[in-house]
This record gives C-alpha cells, sequence and structure tokens, in this order.
C-alpha cells in the first residue's frame, strides 16, 4: 500500500477518501517550535526530494517511530528553528526536476539548498504552501511575486486568488497547502468547487492531462500539504 505524510490535523473525511484511493495515512505529529496553527503542517516540517526527506534533528528525535514506518530515508539538521518568521520556513522550498531551487534563500536549510545546481531567491517565504506542482512544469500559486518568478524561469504557472482557503486562526490559506497531488490526480482537502478560481484551475489541470479532484464537501482547508512516500 502506498504511504502518505500529512498532518494530524486532516479531516476525517479526507483521510477516508485518501484510504479509499489507496493510501496509508500516516499522521504527523505537531512540532511545538512552530507556530499552534501550522505545527503539523508537513510543508512546515519536512522537505521531501527524491526517496528522501530532511527534517529536524529534534523533530525526528520525537517522532522517530513515526517517520521509521514510513519506510524512507530521513536526514536531519540540527540548524535554528522557532515560531518567529523566517526561522519557522526551514523547509519551505520548492526545488524543480532541474534543480532548480525557489525559497527565501538565506533562511532555507543548507541540505536543501546543496541539492540544487542554481538559486532563484524569492520574496515569499512559505514558498512551497503557496505553491501547487500539478507536474514538474506547471504549477498553481496564490502569490503575485511567485507567480512572475515561475513564469521568468521557464514554468508555466497559474495565479490564482487566495481568499477562499481557510487556515485556522489567520486570514487565509495557501494553494500548496490545501492540496496534494497523487498520480494523475491534483486533489484538494475540502471542496476546491466553492473557490472563485475553480473553473481557472480545473482548465489548468486537465490540460496537464490529470483530474481535478475534492477529497471532501468541507470548507477548502489549508492543513499543510501532503507528501507520498
Amino acid at each position: 500500500m502506498k504511504r502518505i505524510l500529512v498532518g494530524e490535523g486532516i479531516s476525517a473525511k479526507c483521510e477516508k477518501s485518501l484510504e479509499k484511493m489507496g493510501y496509508n495515512v500516516i499522521k504527523l505529529p505537531k512540532f511545538d517550535r512552530l507556530q499552534e496553527g501550522v505545527a503539523f503542517h508537513a510543508d512546515m516540517l519536512i522537505f521531501s526530494y527524491e526517496d528522501s526527506i530532511i527534517t529536524h534533528a529534534e523533530y525526528y528525535k520525537e517522532n522517530r517511530k513515526i517517520l521509521d514506518l514510513a519506510g524512507i530515508r530521513v536526514k536531519t539538521t540540527d540548524e535554528p528553528v522557532s515560531k518567529e518568521y523566517p526561522k519557522d520556513i526551514l523547509f519551505n522550498a520548492v526545488l524543480t526536476k532541474d534543480r532548480i531551487l525557489f525559497s527565501k534563500n538565506d533562511s532555507t536549510s543548507v541540505l536543501i539548498k546543496d541539492l540544487a545546481e542554481k538559486t532563484v531567491n524569492v520574496r515569499q517565504g512559505y514558498t512551497a504552501c503557496s505553491t501547487c506542482r500539478v507536474d514538474d512544469d506547471n504549477f498553481i500559486t496564490t502569490d503575485a511575486g511567485l507567480y512572475r518568478t515561475y513564469n521568468e524561469n521557464g514554468i508555466n504557472a497559474l495565479l490564482v486568488d487566495k481568499n477562499d482557503i481557510f487556515l485556522p486562526k489567520y486570514d487565509c490559506g495557501f494553494i500548496g497547502g490545501c492540496s496534494v497531488v497523487l498520480s494523475d490526480s491534483v486533489c484538494f482537502f475540502g471542496n476546491i468547487e466553492e473557490h472563485r478560481d475553480y473553473e481557472m484551475m480545473k482548465k489548468f489541470i486537465q490540460e496537464c492531462g490529470k483530474r481535478i479532484i475534492s477529497l471532501s464537501d468541507e470548507k477548502l482547508t489549508d492543513i499543510g500539504g501532503a507528501v507520498v512516500v
């Protein structure tokens, strides 16, 4: 059975949908060093590449049994991390298949920067949160700066509104945090049809040869995305 790492804040309905799709859902506990509202978010806790993940040494120590169950290699760092931005975005980065790294570089883990052949510094520190990677060449983002930067670097990007994504304790959530790409489908945590730019996203995703799926009929919610391992 395929395994998927997702924050413990996932709703029962979304979890059940993933299980029906053949996934073993492994829930990530919160990390007390991060802000309460995002402390269990996968895009804040780990960085995934190939068959490995990078995470904080303290988080791995606290949750070794859970992460080892995922059956993947784990690389750790003890770089400083805390609740205060930008000390909370150590793993919040986007690395393309061509090893181009998009992130707020001075706040990104050196382990991630070491993987890159080219780095593009961006103002949006929550880079991964703000990006739904439909495939290697087509991204959806809610950030205008990222939208411009992606297109300038050869990525076909779609800019959508951020205000229809719910994130408890915050004004709004992020498109990357409310989505996960599973094989030939782009899945959303909640009802994507309620988003004002649904039709635009549906067309974009279908043109990439993928389906658009709502994992539940609930409010579209940023839970930090998910990582298939």
